[in-house]
């Protein structure tokens, strides 16, 4: 039986979800080094005879510390984002190729690396030039979702320590209330793995289809309780990458979809 679409990602997603939950749980141990061991002087503060504002002074340089050390971190993370890129683009390729091969007999060559080289006027390799404008896009995209995964986070667990401190409440109790926030960065970042993959493995089947002239597809769903009531009346409904259905959403690029496009060979 012919292959009639484009599989998804899977191991390139682990792979992605493995990243960023490693960058998460960095961020749990920095706040774990740096605040935890320093609540009780931030409450000693709080209640002495100090100047009113030393505590959120000292806790404003606690602060400012874990901010830098994400940004270190970020800045060792962001240069492995192209890899993840390629991880992604030569799984769709592999596909794309069966794909092809399988509806239309066509074996397409390989995709020229640094420049295509020629024999007698004709190049081995086939050249996708809407590729680097789209790493460059998504790369861009994904470093901005990393920085927001300690921007989102510092502020929370900052504000936890804020009131828990005026209203007196134990270090035993902040530190339960800080920990059980790292929860929230992990699902994020689990988020962002699992959803950018899957927009980018949509855009690169979208791309490499009309290449080669495949204007429409039928929208098909994974066929589980997943997916969502809009999509499941979209199943087996044909669509064009120039008119995408209400909303301008193809499959693949709404959060966590996993709908995939079934070409239609003409």
């Amino acid at each position: 039986m012919a292959k009639k679409h484009l599989s998804n990602p899977d191991s390139a997603e682990r792979e992605y979800t493995r990243l960023l939950l490693a960058f998460s749980r960095q961020l749990a141990r920095d706040v774990n080094a740096v605040l935890m061991p320093e609540l009780g002087t931030i409450k000693a503060q709080f209640d002495g005879e100090s100047r009113a504002d030393a505590w959120t002074d000292y806790l404003g340089l606690l602060m400012a510390d874990i901010a830098a050390k994400a940004y270190r971190h970020i800045e060792i993370l962001a240069p492995k984002l192209p890899n993840q890129f390629e991880v992604v683009s030569k799984h769709n390729d592999r596909q794309f190729k069966m794909v092809v091969k399988a509806n239309t007999g066509l074996e397409l060559p390989p995709v020229a690396q640094g420049a295509p080289r020629s024999l007698l006027g004709v190049s081995p390799f086939r050249t996708e030039p809407y590729l680097a404008p789209l790493a460059e896009g998504w790369v861009a995209e994904n470093t901005s979702l990393i920085k927001s995964l300690p921007t989102r986070m510092h502020p929370e667990i900052e504000g936890i320590i804020r009131r828990g401190v005026m209203n007196g409440e134990s270090v035993k109790t902040l530190k339960d209330k800080i920990k059980d926030r790292y929860s929230v960065t992990d699902y994020r970042a689990k988020l962002i793995a699992q959803d950018q993959t899957l927009k980018l493995n949509s855009d690169l089947t979208r791309l490499r289809l009309q290449s080669v002239g495949v204007k429409e597809y039928i929208w098909r769903t994974v066929n589980d309780s997943r997916v969502r009531p809009d999509h499941i009346e979209r199943e087996g409904k044909t669509y064009s990458w120039d008119k995408p259905p209400s909303g301008g959403e193809h499959p693949g690029h709404e959060v966590r979809c996993r709908c995939f496009a079934e070409p239609i060979w003409e």
